[in-house]
């Protein structure tokens, strides 16, 4: 498979930590189930946390100190014409510099109670980013209900320069480091040692999906299943290229044979609530974090919430959310970017167009009928990359492997002009759509716009993909574009359509550039 370390969505998980209780898991387990108890494990594993991770929140933390003092004391540094003092009913005149140094305590605090330096989403990309920001708003909306009420004339410009300015540090320090974990990870290293817990099936299918993310973190070191041998009997039987290290009775002879410092269990009907809540004691003041995989594919978190009932947490996966506030707030960021890059974006356009005109004489622009939101046909617009009788050659073309059963793009199209393939390579051909989105037809982010003759083939799940505007750029540009097979591309496509948010958007529009800049899978 394809650009899986960018591509794969996240495998739901339901963390615990290992000195919290769980009660019990919503899979029910029948009576011959339960009778199997974890009484026998031994309790001989060592007390583990990985080394990278507490230094790498160390390092978060100090680069956050160090951002938001900088930030604060340029910011009051900048208030040359200002007085050093703030009159605040009932206390008199406050220096500024007071006030800096309780905004950098309140804020660092803000962080760390919103989670920014949780083990859980450390790295995680948008979910940490949210939860920086978020802490920042937080911090600046009670410093502004304060000042209100003390009636403190503290200057609009110095909150005014230090929120934008220090959110935009702290995010950039995350990213940093966040690609420097990154590139780790690609060589193998700062990963989480995973041992997965389950049936047979679901535990290689947990197993399968987290070692096909590692961009997640995540290194599976082996299952537990049940009827596998015991960890001392010998050599270690492998399920799909997962050695099995033990059966459901030996889960903590096997974290003392694999070193792994988180266990996930996946759904089994020999390992139900009673069993969870047991192995949970069990891992107290082991080190080991424990988390739940409650058997949902492609649902994203924010579609996740655990309501209690009756002593067991019950997972509720919200309905996908195709109106209200959120899509407003869609089509006005859709229209103010793409009016954005089009005046900016204008001298190049009119290079391009040149340089297509007097490459062959032929026209500049293709235009091709595509389909959008609710079935509705459209036409699309793009620089034209191919001779100017490319659908009249198509059939000269289609015994070339495309590697794609619906959609055709083949590597080597005879029909690309050299122009053509200059600008397919960084997507420039692409450009001329930003008319079709403020027209309305199409979003800066969504599925990729089909052509009526693939909606013919569309089966139930490829459907949904028509359930929001298609979009310029998306999941599958970010990960792999051409390269992809078609089911990778449903699968995307469903997944972005399903679990879309603001948030999410922006990071795959910054995906985008550096997918443009590389050119990989582009033809």
């Amino acid at each position: 498979m394809t650009a899986r370390l960018i591509s794969e969505p996240p495998v739901p998980l339901v963390w615990h930590e290992p000195n919290r209780n769980v009660k019990g898991l919503i899979i029910e387990t029948s009576p011959e189930a339960a009778a199997t108890s974890l009484h026998d494990l031994p309790r001989s594993a060592p007390a583990r946390t990985p080394n990278w991770s507490t230094h790498y929140r160390r390092c978060l933390a100090a680069t956050d100190f160090t951002i938001i003092v900088m930030v604060v004391f340029a910011t009051q540094s900048l208030r040359l014409d200002q007085d050093s003092q703030v009159d605040m009913d009932g206390f008199g005149e406050v220096s500024y510099w007071l006030i800096s140094t309780l905004l950098i305590a309140m804020w660092l605090t803000a962080v760390a109670l919103c989670g920014g330096w949780d083990r859980k989403v450390i790295s995680s990309g948008p979910t940490e980013y949210a939860r920086v920001a978020r802490a920042s708003f937080y911090v600046f909306g009670l410093v502004a209900i304060v000042a209100y009420l003390a009636k403190a004339e503290i200057a609009r410009s110095y909150l005014a320069i230090a929120l934008p300015l220090g959110m935009v540090g702290l995010l950039a320090g995350r990213w940093v480091w966040r690609q420097l974990l990154m590139e780790y990870r690609r060589c193998g290293s700062h990963m989480s040692s995973v041992l997965v817990v389950g049936g047979a099936r679901s535990a290689t299918e947990l197993a399968t999906r987290l070692g096909g993310a590692p961009s997640a973190g995540f290194r599976v070191v082996g299952l537990c299943i049940p009827g596998a041998p015991h960890p001392s009997e010998g050599e270690h039987p492998v399920e799909h290229g997962f050695p099995v290290v033990g059966g459901l009775d030996d889960i903590l002879s096997a974290l003392e044979t694999t070193g792994a410092d988180v266990v996930a269990i996946a759904p089994s009907e020999s390992f139900g609530h009673e069993e969870v809540r047991r192995l949970a004691w069990a891992l107290e003041g082991l080190g080991v974090a424990m988390a739940l995989a409650p058997g949902l594919a492609d649902v994203a978190g924010p579609r996740i919430h655990i309501r209690p009932v009756a002593g067991l947490p019950l997972l509720y996966v919200e309905e996908p959310r195709f109106t209200g506030p959120k899509l407003v707030a869609k089509a006005a960021t859709d229209f103010l970017g793409s009016l954005l890059v089009v005046v900016l974006a204008a001298p190049l356009l009119f290079v391009v167009a040149l340089a297509i005109k007097i490459g062959d004489r032929g026209p500049m622009l293709f235009h091709q009928e595509r389909v959008g939101i609710g079935n509705k046909h459209f036409r699309i617009w793009k620089f034209r990359s191919m001779v100017a009788d490319a659908e009249a050659r198509l059939g000269d073309v289609k015994d070339v492997d495309a590697g794609n059963e619906v959609l055709f793009k083949a590597k080597n199209d005879p029909r690309i002009t050299a122009v053509g393939r200059l600008i397919r390579r960084f997507s420039i051909d692409e450009l001329p759509q930003l008319f079709n989105v403020l027209r309305g037809e199409m979003s800066l982010v969504g599925p990729r716009p089909p052509l009526p003759c693939e909606v013919e083939k569309y089966e139930d799940t490829a459907r949904r993909r028509l359930l929001v505007k298609p979009g310029i750029t998306g999941l599958w540009q970010v990960s792999g574009r051409s390269n992809l097979s078609w089911e990778d591309t449903v699968r995307l496509d469903v997944y972005y359509v399903e679990n879309w948010s603001g948030i999410g958007d922006l990071v795959i529009m910054a995906r985008t550039i550096r997918a443009v800049l590389r050119g990989k899978g582009a033809y």
